[in-house]
């Protein structure tokens, strides 16, 4: 028979019969463990009821052979369980309600006094004197999380004494909802204060702070965001953040820390806090200038800076001496030259790409080119032309082949290599063991010109020697080579390395080597990394070699840095922040300061996040301030990681995020265009940045000629016919070689205020008027499409997937340096991608403004059927008006130019067709060759023939067609133009 359980605690389990027969046989068993009423259902299920919602008072209805126990909830739910025996239920009816008025009892016991404690607390807390932290709030949840349970029931008052109740009326609001309760308390807060310091806030600064300014001063989370959008008067923000600290009285100006990047900025700074707040206490560092400060604190004197440190020109004279030097040693010479002549470029196959116009890019950003200097059209190609090189054998790179095989629709066949001193040629072909080609390449076309060219060969009986793909892919591309040179008596005379080594110095390669070399120096000391570390990363690269034979190389040159920092007894820059966060994480150092006020945050480096989490270490209270926008972070290339301000929460803690909307500088119409650009990149922080100048017109200009200084000189006239006199004009470029004759253009301007600056170093500047110039496509085009050394990549903070995601923002920059207008110089025939995305996005852009001789009529607008990505121009030749992919040499792809008015031709269906609306030009596609069909007259009347037949010649389609219906086309492109 079925008995409760002998422990004290009440249990109970049904008999076989009453799991069958009884009326409420819904639970099988109960048990008291610890706070709960367990109920197991016929499923082994459990349900737990926690003992302080359960009545007290536990009923019994009895039936034919078994009672039920009545289990009636405080909502006023009852669970029934029967199935209990008749001599057993009174016994257990008392035992749970002695059990359970016990647990009530104790429950209020310990109740009553927490919740005293956790009010008390509250009240000192939320008491609406100061901003709540996030953290202050989840920290009093925390501990007082369990008295919810007891505030929860119904009952909770009458269990309480009277003294208690207004605790409890106290703390139930804020167990409801903390956080909201949290909110509607601070911004209560944040009105008073913004009310109390309202003359403070107006006076601050030479304009009164805006509302979104005085709130962002005011709230004080332990960690805080300002997203300061350009020109929204973040500096004023951080004079009025410090200026509030003080007056408000929650820190002394000894505990509060301001810190900027640059000197200069700084030292403004200092300035401002002098003489807007009259301070001359509070602490107005750069990051470099803290480090040397903790230095000194620690070590007891002020380290001496070594004199590279200061300046990147000696710092690279001195990696350059090294290199040098290096060289004399046989080891270290020859590990130089491995790497040049098989690392120095990374190796990728044709066939892992998908377009000719992204291989293309690949080449042109690593800057592939021989030891001859010629930039190659492919890698396999560079490695040919430097073995030939090294073997002392002389060549020349796509000479024309000695019978002239061009016509007007088609160049002058070039062999890839020639070599002159045997009447030899070389062929490589782009295909792997089964004759396939990459993927961008048209099979059935390219095996047709290697028949073609082999043939071609053989009629002339010219010697050819081939090599292909996978040749390279086995590893065995210049062993084949070898043989079959030797195998046609071509001798070989080596060059000695101290040849290659002039050879290398005369093309710079030595040069761009050492330059590299010194910004790994500077990266790898940012990381605060050790040889070993690196050697580490490299090995996990996917280009393991290429890393590894550049980290050896670099290793001798680290270690002879340092040792000249060590024989000097100074230390660099990198040194003071390094050294800095070891005595402060060690504790060496006693941070004094309890409020970090960082400038320009979205330049924040790992190493300089990780000085300010130790400096925040060590004050329970310290508080971090960083004022930046992510849409202005440029500074990767020197370890700036726009992560730690885009996921400023995951890397700090919980964060308050204020955002200054409204600019003071430029224009609505700059701002639209700036914003709607930058915002191209979906990950970085949405904002409306809203603009006190108003205007209707678009104030962005694009001037198209082929000349910047022509664009800029037509910029400047236009500034000149409509600006006030002294207006100032900032002359912008990617690149500083772009650097115009500013002396001459100020003689010419003279009512004007000319300055040129790059666009980073135009940061944080502005001025009436911008012309940026430069626009155009390539390596030192804008964007810049050069490629950064993997090394480099190694060191640097992880790139962003969005292309040209820094470069983007970079001219968000410079659009918005700008209060008036902006002119963007662009070259029509190669224009960059970013004036592209202007033109065909609809920006409210001005693009016909510049009209007439040495101004273009439009951007380039038809796509190279080729290479994907390049884009047809004019060009001229002894046959007459072509149209040329503007990557050309990499695509040489040709396109014949209307017979008519010389405009370009789109393709419909099978028919080329003048884009120019005010021709009727159309011409036909020859379905066999892709050549032009044109009407000839024959011995039977007119007919169509190909474009590319010739009488004797090489090559030659004789494809004609009796009838082709040009209406049809005309009708077509009306179609496709509507």
């Amino acid at each position: 028979m079925p008995n409760p359980t002998p422990k004290h605690l009440p249990h109970y389990q049904l008999s076989p019969w009453a799991k069958w027969l009884a009326k409420d046989h819904r639970f099988h068993a109960f048990a008291i463990e610890q706070e709960t009423l367990v109920l197991v259902d016929e499923r082994q299920r459990k349900h737990n009821l926690h003992l302080l919602s359960i009545q007290p008072g536990i009923g019994i209805e009895s039936g034919w052979f078994w009672d039920t126990l009545l289990f009636t909830q405080k909502d006023g739910i009852t669970l029934r369980f029967g199935g209990v025996e008749k001599a057993q239920s009174a016994m257990l009816q008392l035992s749970l309600k002695r059990h359970i008025n016990q647990h009530i009892q104790r429950f209020y016991q310990q109740f009553a006094p927490a919740l005293a404690q956790a009010a008390q607390e509250a009240r000192l807390i939320f008491c609406g004197q100061r901003y709540i932290r996030r953290a202050v709030a989840e920290r009093w949840l925390g501990n007082h999380l369990w008295l919810a349970t007891g505030i929860k029931l119904k009952d909770c008052l009458q269990h309480l004494p009277a003294e208690l109740h207004q605790d409890y009326l106290a703390v139930c609001p804020l167990m409801d909802d903390t956080h909201q309760q949290v909110a509607r308390l601070n911004q209560a807060f944040i009105d008073q204060q913004n009310q109390l310091y309202k003359d403070f806030f107006d006076q601050v600064e030479t304009n009164p702070l805006t509302e979104a300014q005085r709130k962002a001063c005011i709230i004080d989370e332990q960690h805080n965001l300002v997203l300061a959008g350009a020109g929204t008067g973040k500096t004023s923000t951080m004079i009025g953040r410090a200026g509030y600290l003080i007056k408000a009285g929650l820190a002394n100006p000894e505990q509060i820390l301001m810190l900027a990047y640059a000197r200069k900025a700084a030292e403004e700074m200092d300035e401002r806090i002098q003489s807007k707040l009259g301070i001359e206490n509070l602490t107005v560092k750069t990051f470099h200038s803290l480090g040397l400060r903790i230095i000194s604190q620690v070590e007891g004197v002020v380290p001496s800076i070594d004199k590279m440190a200061e300046d990147d020109t000696l710092r690279a004279a001195f990696v350059d001496s090294q290199i040098q030097s290096l060289l004399e040693d046989e080891r270290y010479r020859s590990r130089l030259l491995t790497y040049f002549l098989r690392f120095a470029y990374p190796y990728k196959s044709q066939f892992n790409f998908k377009s000719l116009g992204a291989y293309n890019a690949y080449i042109l950003e690593n800057d592939i080119r021989t030891l001859q200097g010629e930039i190659v059209k492919s890698y396999e190609e560079c490695e040919i032309a430097n073995f030939l090189y090294r073997q002392g054998i002389a060549y020349q790179y796509e000479a024309n082949y000695q019978v002239n095989t061009s016509g007007p629709d088609y160049r002058i066949y070039q062999p890839d290599f020639f070599l002159p001193a045997y009447g030899i040629y070389i062929e490589h072909f782009a295909v792997n063991e089964h004759n396939q080609t990459p993927p961008f390449i048209n099979k059935e076309d390219y095996l047709a010109g290697m028949t073609w060219k082999r043939a071609l060969h053989a009629k002339y009986q010219t010697p050819l020697i081939e090599t292909y793909s996978y040749l390279k892919q086995q590893g065995r591309l210049t062993a084949v080579l070898s043989e079959k040179l030797l195998t046609a008596g071509v001798q070989f005379k080596p060059l000695p390395q101290n040849e290659l080594l002039d050879q290398l110095n005369q093309l710079g390669r030595v040069s761009e080597f050492s330059k590299l070399m010194a910004q790994i120096l500077s990266l790898f000391k940012a990381a605060y990394l050790s040889i070993k570390q690196l050697v580490e990363k490299a090995e996990k690269h996917e280009d393991l070699e290429r890393m590894r034979a550049a980290a050896y190389l670099f290793e001798p040159i680290y270690q002879a840095y340092q040792q000249r920092l060590r024989d000097n007894a100074t230390i660099d820059f990198d040194d003071m922040i390094g050294r800095a966060i070891d005595y402060v994480e060690s504790g060496r150092f006693p941070s004094p300061y309890r409020y970090l006020l960082v400038d320009e945050f979205q330049d924040i480096s790992a190493s300089r996040a990780r000085l300010l989490k130790a400096l925040m270490a060590q004050q329970a209270e310290a508080s971090l301030f960083g004022v930046g926008d992510d849409w202005q972070s440029i500074y990767r290339f020197t370890g700036s990681d726009v992560a730690l301000t885009k996921d400023f929460q995951a890397h700090f803690g919980d964060t308050a995020t204020s955002v200054l909307d409204q600019t003071f500088r430029f224009n609505n119409k700059i701002g639209e265009v700036a914003s709607r650009f930058v915002s191209q990149n979906p990950s970085q922080i949405d904002k409306q940045i809203r603009s006190l100048r108003l205007v209707e017109q678009p104030a962005v200009s694009l001037i198209k000629t082929d000349q910047d200084l022509t664009g800029m000189q037509a910029a400047l006239d236009a500034i000149a016919g409509k600006a006030k006199p002294s207006a100032s004009v900032l002359m912008l470029a990617r690149f500083n070689f772009k650097r115009p004759d500013v002396a001459a253009l100020k003689r010419r301007y003279p009512q004007l205020s000319l300055q040129f600056m790059t666009v980073h170093a135009s940061k944080g500047k502005e001025a009436d008027y911008v012309i940026v110039f430069g626009l155009d496509k390539g390596e030192h085009g804008f964007p810049s499409e050069k490629a950064t050394h993997p090394l480099l990549e190694l060191l640097l903070p992880q790139a962003e997937a969005f292309a040209h995601a820094e470069e983007r923002r970079l001219f968000y920059v410079a659009l918005t340096r700008a209060r008036h207008h902006v002119y963007l110089v662009t070259n029509g025939l190669n224009p960059s991608p970013f004036i592209r995305e202007l033109v065909d996005g609809d920006y409210a852009v001005s693009i016909d403004e510049f009209t007439g001789p040495g101004f273009q009529d439009r951007i380039s607008n038809i796509p190279c059927p080729v290479c994907k990505t390049g884009w047809m121009v004019p060009r001229d030749s002894q046959y007459g008006s072509f149209f040329g992919c503007n990557q050309y040499s990499l695509c040489n792809h040709t396109q014949r130019a209307c017979q008519w008015c010389g405009g370009g031709l789109k393709t419909h269906g099978r028919f080329r067709i003048c884009e120019n609306r005010r021709c009727d030009f159309v011409e036909p596609i020859c379905p066999r060759c892709q050549g032009g069909m044109v009407l000839r007259k024959g011995p039977h009347g007119q007919f169509w023939g190909c474009s590319h037949y010739r009488k004797n010649t090489a090559f030659s389609c004789s494809h004609t067609e009796q009838f082709i219906d040009l209406k049809a086309a005309k009708v077509k492109s009306t179609v496709n133009a509507d």
